[in-house]
């Protein structure tokens, strides 16, 4: 073969010659093929050939890549995958990676399990599971989730356990659990767990309640665990109790809402040595008398619901030593003061109309009996006489004085002696980490409504939604970010980002769409993505 030789700077482009005659007859020559660089290696000439160029590719395949690689990366990086095989052991498919899918599923695009084979199909999880979509189908999924029912409500929470372990030590501040329950409710009437209870939605189907604990600093979910849908809040913390002692964890305080503060759940926090910082609910006469105590308004601070004005009183409530935390709000004062005003006003106009009318003399049981309807709510606020022959009603000036000097103003009660009102003040209000979490499951990940689920399901269904709010938690954090702001839009941009499979006659391979600089700063941002992506 003969070759000529380029050499253009430092290198020697090398190609293969042919000769020929042209028009005349005259013998020339020409470059026919670009053989490559010529190189010496250990005293050789060699020639480096050119990377391959084809100018005929065909499209195989084009799946979702750039947000499924991240979280899925995630849970693989925690170790949280291969945790949830050793702890939910079973035949079949791996328990692991089918509940980390369908946590992902939940992120990304929630649809019917039905539907799902054919969401996983479009996404590069295939590539991270090693299972086909084939395998994916109802029956088999459905098995999976069963396995939640097998191991029972304490041994999920068992797992929910194990899997905070491998996560907890992001959490760098003071460890202050956050407690709350929320309704998730079913269109199905014959789920053991689903009963008609209150409903903050007031649509008057059968719910279930999720109670979750959650840390407070990064909104870590610690356990959750489900409940009937008409248990109270208020009889879920004695569980509550049991289970935060199964958590290896030093515990700074357990923050409680109004609805959960009663005397017994006080007490019984108090003697297992759990640190309280809870709202008290102004019910009882213990708690009445303490917001009754003057504020000088010389201590204030500004909080999410406006400047407060508070005092910090060393006391005890029920018999628990610490410290009753009083505060106090303009903006309240009117509200509360304004709509107990018009309620006793509403029902002192009826009872004038009662008192007035020719029918209700005629007997004073019935009389008094329509009376206790038109004040009730406001009953409090009423003196009622009945001798027998008339019924008479005036107000009851001591309790309407009395309530014109709670208005406006909260009740914290904490155990915790170590730090400032103002810390402890923060720390409660904080506690909306917790309602901000309800409405990632709720909204983002779209817990509600569950239209059809056989009775196993249902926690194996709620376990993959908490799955589905962990793997959130860990972006966020990896994010840099401390609110949930931008949280979806970045998951967005990199949804953009796929993998496609090109063929090159008979040779395949795997190209990553070319990212934007907005995806780019996302992933320098994460800080682990580069090689997800080949940066």
């Amino acid at each position: 073969m003969a070759k000529t030789r380029i050499q253009r700077g430092e290198r020697v482009y090398v190609y293969e010659r042919e000769n020929y005659r042209d028009s005349t007859g005259k013998v020339k020559h020409r470059n026919t093929r670009y053989l490559g660089v010529e190189v010496t290696i250990n005293g050789e000439k060699q020639i480096i050939p050119p990377k391959k160029r084809f100018k005929e590719f065909e499209v195989t395949r084009s799946v979702r890549y750039g947000d499924i690689a991240v979280i899925y990366d995630l849970f693989k990086q925690y170790g949280l995958i291969g945790l949830l095989n050793g702890l939910i052991p079973r035949r079949g498919l791996p328990v692991g990676e089918v509940f980390a899918a369908l946590a992902i599923h939940h992120i990304i695009d929630r649809e019917t399990l039905g539907k799902f084979s054919k969401w996983y199909r479009d996404t590069a999880l295939e590539e991270f599971t090693g299972i086909t979509p084939e395998k994916l189908n109802t029956s088999n999924l459905g098995a999976v989730m069963k396995t939640c029912s097998k191991i029972g409500p304490e041994g999920i929470v068992d797992v929910c356990i194990e899997l905070f372990n491998r996560i907890k030590h992001l959490e760098t501040e003071s460890s202050t659990l956050i407690y709350d329950i929320t309704p998730t409710y079913f269109y199905s009437t014959k789920l053991p767990k689903a009963r008609l209870g209150y409903n903050r939605n007031d649509n008057r189907l059968p719910q279930i309640n999720v109670g979750l604990v959650a840390t407070k600093n990064k909104g870590l979910p610690v356990l959750f665990r489900t409940y009937e849908g008409d248990i109270t809040d208020v009889s879920t913390v004695e569980q509550l109790i049991a289970d935060v002692k199964r958590v290896e964890l030093s515990i700074d305080a357990i923050i409680l809402d109004s609805g959960m503060a009663s005397r017994h759940n006080l007490l019984k926090l108090a003697g297992d040595d759990l640190k309280i910082i809870g709202g008290i609910p102004l019910t009882s006469n213990e708690a009445k008398e303490l917001v009754m105590h003057d504020i000088s308004e010389e201590n204030e601070l500004m909080c999410p619901t406006g400047l407060i004005y508070y005092e910090d009183l060393a006391t005890s409530l029920f018999g628990i030593p610490g410290r009753a935390i009083i505060c106090f709000n303009h903006s309240d004062l009117e509200i509360e003061r304004t709509a107990r005003l018009k309620k006793i006003g509403i029902a002192e106009i009826k009872v004038a109309e009662i008192l007035s009318s020719q029918t209700g003399n005629e007997n004073t049981a019935d009389q008094e009996k329509e009376i206790r309807t038109a004040i009730r709510g406001v009953s409090d606020f009423f003196v009622m006489n009945n001798d027998g022959k008339t019924v008479s009603v005036v107000p009851h000036v001591e309790n309407r004085r009395a309530a014109r000097l709670r208005d406006g103003k909260g009740l914290l009660f904490t155990t915790n002696l170590e730090k400032s009102a103002p810390e402890i003040i923060a720390t409660y209000f904080g506690k909306e980490v917790i309602e901000k979490i309800f409405d990632c499951y709720k909204n983002g990940l779209d817990m509600q409504p569950v239209r059809h689920f056989e009775a196993g399901n249902i926690d194996g269904y709620i376990f993959s939604c908490y799955l589905a709010y962990l793997a959130l938690a860990l972006y966020k954090h990896h994010l840099g970010v401390t609110g949930w702001t931008g949280v979806e839009a970045s998951l967005a941009e990199l949804g953009r980002i796929r993998k496609t499979t090109l063929d090159f006659g008979g040779e395949s391979r795997d190209k990553i769409s070319v990212l934007t600089k907005e995806q780019k700063e996302i992933a320098e941002k994460l800080g682990f993505a580069d090689a997800l992506f080949g940066l």
